[in-house]
C-alpha cells in the first residue's frame, strides 16, 4: 500500500527544527505563545458574557492533533477539548498508521449503527475550517435499501441474498434479505416508491420466482460525518452528512455523497440539504479509495445577519491519487442566530444506513482553523 505523500510531514519538520533553536529564542517563543492561550476561566467568562468570537492572531490551526504521530487526545490543544479519548490511539490493522477508531458494527439491512466523538470549543468561534485525515476502511460501502411489502404466501427461501431482480418497469436491484412479510433490495437503479410500490411485479432472475409488491419505502441512509452547533444539540448547527444516490440519477451505488445541512436555529427554521453550487453531488467517500488515506477540509461560515445570505459551506478533498480539489461550494446561505458562533461539535456519529460488515474508520489527524488553511491556496 502506498503511503500518502507528505502525510503529517509538516509536524515532523517542525519538531526537528525546534530541537535546534537556542534557549533565548525558545523563551521568547514561549512568551509569545502564552499571549494567545485561552484558559478555562477565560472561556467560561466568554460564554457568560456572550463576548465576541475568537479571532486567530497566529497563522496555522487553532487546535491540532496528529494522532498518527502519537498525540494524546486527552491533552488539551488550542481552543478545543475532546469530551473523552474515544478509546485512545489504536493501530490500523495491516498498515503503518495509528489513530482514533470509529467502529460501526455490521448489522441487518434494516438496522443502523453509531460511533461519534464529541468536542467542545473553549472559546466561541463563528467561522471554522475543519481538517480531517481519515483512513478509509478496506471494506467501505455505503449501503441503501428498499423494503417491499410482499403478498401472503411469499416464499422467502427462494429469494437469496445476492439474487438479481428486475421489475416490470425494468428497474434492477439485488436481494439483500427476505422474510414472510418483507423483501429487502439494495444496489437499485431507482429508489422511489413509484418504481417499487403497490402492484409492481418483481422477477427474480436467478430463481425465476415472481413477487408482487403491496407497497414499498426507502430506508433512510444518510450518515453523519461531522457537525458543529451552538448551545443545545443541533441548534444553529451546520451538519455534514453523507448519503447514497441511485445510478439512474447519474450516481454510483456504494458511494457516500456529501450532504451538507443547515439546521434549525433560534432565529430560523432549517434550510435542509444544501445543494452543490459546483454541479452534481460531491463524493466524500468512494470505494475506489478503500484502504487508503482520505483528507477533507470542511468550511463552515455563519451568515452575518438573519437577512444576509453570506453564510457558506465549502469542501476540499485530497486522496492518495489526487491533490487538493474543491468539490463543494455554496456561499449564499442563511445560518444565523443571536449567539452566532459554535460551541460544540463531533466527528462521525449516527449511521442510518448501517453496514453489512464490521467497518472501522480511523481518524489519523484532526485540525481546526479559524481561517482558510494555507495549504489550500
Amino acid at each position: 500500500m502506498s503511503i500518502q505523500k507528505n502525510l503529517f510531514q509538516a509536524s515532523v519538520t517542525t519538531r526537528q527544527s525546534n530541537q535546534k533553536i537556542t534557549h533565548k529564542i525558545k523563551l521568547k517563543s514561549l512568551i509569545l505563545s502564552a499571549a494567545f492561550v485561552v484558559t478555562a476561566a477565560q472561556a467560561a467568562s466568554a460564554y457568560a458574557n456572550q463576548c465576541s468570537t475568537y479571532e486567530n492572531n497566529l497563522k496555522g490551526p487553532v487546535a491540532k492533533w496528529d494522532f498518527n504521530a502519537g498525540d494524546d487526545p486527552a491533552v488539551a490543544n488550542g481552543i478545543v477539548s475532546w469530551v473523552n479519548d474515544h478509546g485512545g490511539l489504536k493501530a490500523v490493522p495491516n498498515t503503518p498508521y495509528q489513530g482514533i477508531e470509529f467502529s460501526f458494527k455490521g448489522k441487518e439491512i434494516e438496522l443502523d449503527s453509531s460511533s461519534e466523538w464529541r468536542y467542545k470549543f473553549n472559546a466561541p468561534i463563528s467561522s471554522t475550517w475543519e481538517h480531517l485525515t481519515i483512513y478509509q476502511p478496506t471494506n467501505f460501502y455505503h449501503r441503501a435499501a428498499i423494503r417491499i411489502d410482499v403478498t401472503p404466501g411469499f416464499d422467502p427461501s427462494i429469494w437469496k441474498e445476492g439474487d438479481n431482480v428486475i421489475t416490470d418497469d425494468n428497474i434492477q436491484a439485488k436481494v439483500v434479505k427476505a422474510d414472510e412479510k418483507y423483501l429487502y433490495v439494495m444496489d437499485y437503479d431507482q429508489k422511489f416508491s413509484r418504481f417499487w410500490g403497490s402492484g409492481t411485479e418483481i422477477f427474480n432472475i436467478d430463481s425465476n420466482a415472481t413477487a408482487i409488491s403491496q407497497g414499498a419505502r426507502s430506508l433512510v441512509n444518510n450518515n453523519k460525518l461531522s457537525t458543529q452547533w451552538q448551545g443545545r444539540y443541533s441548534n444553529a448547527g451546520m451538519t455534514m452528512e453523507t448519503e447514497s444516490y441511485p445510478p439512474l440519477k447519474g450516481y454510483e451505488n456504494g458511494v457516500s455523497y456529501c450532504r451538507p445541512v443547515v439546521n434549525t436555529s433560534e432565529s430560523h427554521r432549517t434550510s435542509g440539504t444544501v445543494r452543490n453550487g459546483l454541479g452534481d453531488a460531491a463524493e466524500c467517500f468512494h470505494p475506489r479509495d478503500n484502504g487508503t488515506v482520505v483528507e477533507l477540509v470542511i468550511e463552515r461560515v455563519r451568515s452575518s445577519s438573519l437577512e444576509a445570505k453570506d453564510g457558506s459551506y465549502r469542501i476540499w478533498k485530497k486522496t492518495e491519487s489526487t491533490d487538493w480539489v474543491m468539490i463543494f461550494e455554496r456561499t449564499d446561505l442563511t445560518a444565523y442566530q443571536p449567539d452566532n458562533y459554535f460551541t460544540d461539535g463531533y466527528v462521525f456519529g449516527w449511521s442510518n444506513s448501517g453496514y453489512q460488515e464490521d467497518t472501522s474508520f480511523y481518524l489519523l489527524g484532526w485540525e481546526m482553523w479559524s481561517e482558510k488553511p494555507d495549504f489550500l491556496y
